[in-house]
């Protein structure tokens, strides 16, 4: 269904925009989308589900994980509120034939197909400028996770990646973080075995930085984490948390 005026000029205040756009632009980005809802839980997205477009989370946050074209493994990216995911024909920046999805909060979100980026593309100069912003703000994480796997121990990993959960979670204010998730999904994101995390949660558990509950992750000290990483001295993208 399409958006409605009035819900356009709402939803332009929501999104967190990748550089500089005129209200133009934005408000015809905005005409060509619809709403979509994912409840929690796991989907298997088919070739006809993953039809090329681009994805913005504005509530929720997800696991995607996504075949390699060897059939060899997968690669996991977490996604949460204020992000974007694209894939499609632009820049060859297209995804396999199906991902997995894994659902951790129930999520809203604005969808844009291919085909009505063609349109932006034909009709707004500036949607190249948008793009270009958007897979250098994609990739370059991905580039920084990938030296974090290479230098860093698995405890700066893992605490790495339970802040990057916390900051995609929608958490009452005033309320403990709780992390929704299992080991192997944790496992996943820190690219460890299981098994590795699980002695890595303990000692966290141990240090009462966290607190392990039937499948939920309690962070009772956000900070401590996070001077986990500030201790390492990185130089690139840290998940930003209000309290951390």
């Amino acid at each position: 269904m399409p958006l409605t005026k009035l819900k356009i000029v709402e939803l332009e205040r929501k999104i967190d925009w990748p550089c500089q756009l005129s209200e133009q632009f934005k408000r015809a980005f905005l005409s060509a989308g619809s709403i979509q809802s994912l409840k929690a839980g796991y989907y298997f997205l088919s070739t006809e589900d993953t039809k090329d477009g681009l994805n913005y989370l504005f509530t929720g946050s997800l696991i995607l994980s996504i075949r390699t074209s060897d059939f060899d493994h997968f690669t996991y990216k977490l996604l949460g509120k204020n992000d974007f995911l694209y894939y499609g024909q632009f820049f060859d920046y297209r995804l396999q034939e199906s991902i997995a999805a894994e659902v951790l909060q129930d999520c809203q979100m604005l969808k844009l197909s291919e085909q009505h980026l063609i349109r932006l593309s034909e009709q707004q100069p500036e949607f190249y400028k948008f793009m270009f912003s958007l897979l250098k703000m994609r990739t370059l994480p991905l580039l920084q996770k990938g030296l974090l796997n290479q230098k860093f121990s698995v405890a700066i990993k893992v605490a790495y990646t339970l802040l990057d959960l916390a900051s995609k979670q929608t958490t009452p204010a005033g309320t403990m973080i709780m992390l929704e998730i299992t080991q192997q999904q944790l496992a996943n994101l820190s690219d460890v075995t299981r098994q590795r995390v699980n002695a890595v949660l303990k000692d966290f558990e141990k240090q009462q930085y966290i607190e392990l509950v039937r499948g939920k992750i309690y962070i009772k000290n956000i900070a401590a984490i996070n001077q986990l990483l500030v201790n390492e001295n990185l130089t690139f993208y840290k998940p930003k948390l209000d309290d951390a």
